[in-house]
């Protein structure tokens, strides 16, 4: 077990190390010194109509501030998601050449048989602590339709991404550690109380794990290689085209006002309910986008400890990012996704509500 530890955290150490070099020196850079300036340049010299421009570039210089296709649209799945999904499937291949995946698997599987899950679960539930996205695709793995949703909750709740930790750390740190386990425990809390209902309610059992245990051998470069192409070349092919109309449709409603008027309408049961600042609507919207940011947009507003307490935890639950939206729908189907999302949506609302009315209380 000691050794499965191990593996795990170095597992996500390098997937993590791989997709932060990735993004921070690559790829990063050739989206904001080249991509951006020529395709900014074209637009605008071809396009002299205003509404266009801000539907194909946003309304804001930087590619995250709003809703352009050829912004946001290309920045979200080639710079944020793509990195950690190569670095992910290179770690994940390399594991399954080397044969170790079964022993992690006969491991864990005592400990994810109360989850009502097997042992191959811990390899998204780990990964999903880089990126949701790679995460809810290694669920392919998953011999059940009743595993996969189980283990996609478990994905969805247990933690926020590696991007949402950075930011829940940075924004915490000056209020003392005791605020970050609470935040980080009730997640914990959350996700393993979802999935164990969700195994009592969806029908069937976890399978009995059944696998040979092959022997340790060396992977070859080559065949390593083309296996991560042709899991690559799926995302690729089937996501992204998915990510790119979430963000055509969303553009229009921004463009429109019908976001605006949401955030108005919102306002007052964001306040009573969760304590929070009626503003913070507009941060909860943006989420949607990608969540890191929209916690990161949380340092303005000048909340309490226990108001960035309760912001953190609805913004890590209570919606999926727009990328995650598009694949888990993939994976399991428009409507299987979006009762996903509901229950989601709901514990989010459920634990600011309770986090809000302790702490007023006491």
């Amino acid at each position: 077990t000691f050794s499965a530890i191990i593996v795990l955290y170095a597992t996500f150490s390098i997937v993590r190390f791989i997709g932060e070099w990735l993004i921070n020196h690559l790829l990063d850079p050739l989206f904001n010194n080249l991509y951006l300036p020529t395709i900014t340049s074209v637009i605008e010299n071809l396009l002299p109509i205003q509404l266009f421009r801000d539907l194909l570039l946003g309304t804001t210089p930087e590619p995250l501030g709003s809703f352009g296709v050829l912004t946001a649209g290309v920045y979200i799945p080639f710079v944020v998601v793509l990195p950690y999904l190569f670095s992910f499937y290179l770690v994940l291949s390399f594991l399954e050449d080397l044969g170790y995946l079964p022993r992690l698997a006969v491991l864990l599987d005592n400990l994810f048989h109360h989850l009502g899950l097997h042992g191959y679960s811990s390899i998204p539930l780990i990964l999903g602590l880089g990126c949701k996205v790679p995460a809810i695709l290694a669920t392919r793995i998953l011999e059940t339709r009743r595993e996969k949703l189980i283990a996609i909750a478990l994905i969805m709740m247990s933690a926020p991404c590696l991007p949402q930790t950075a930011m829940i750390l940075s924004i915490m740190a000056p209020f003392g550690s005791s605020y970050l386990f609470l935040t980080f425990g009730l997640l914990l809390l959350v996700s393993v109380i979802s999935s164990i209902v969700l195994s009592q309610l969806l029908k069937g059992e976890a399978p009995e794990l059944l696998c040979e245990i092959p022997p340790y051998r060396l992977p070859r470069l080559s065949f390593l290689m083309k296996k991560v192409w042709l899991r690559l070349s799926s995302f690729v092919k089937e996501a992204i085209p998915l990510i790119i109309l979430g963000i055509f449709f969303i553009a229009i409603l921004d463009i429109s006002g019908l976001i605006g008027l949401v955030s108005k309408i919102l306002g007052a049961p964001v306040l009573h309910v969760l304590g929070l600042p009626p503003e913070t609507v507009v941060v909860m919207i943006s989420g949607f986008l990608r969540k890191d940011v929209s916690i990161a947009l949380l340092s303005p507003f000048n909340l309490s400890p226990q108001q960035l307490v309760v912001a953190c935890l609805f913004l890590v639950l209570y919606l999926p990012c727009i990328a995650t939206f598009f694949v888990m729908s993939k994976e399991l189907g428009l409507k299987d996704a979006v009762k996903l999302i509901v229950i989601m949506f709901f514990s989010g609302l459920l634990v600011g509500a309770i986090l809000n009315f302790i702490f007023k209380t006491f």
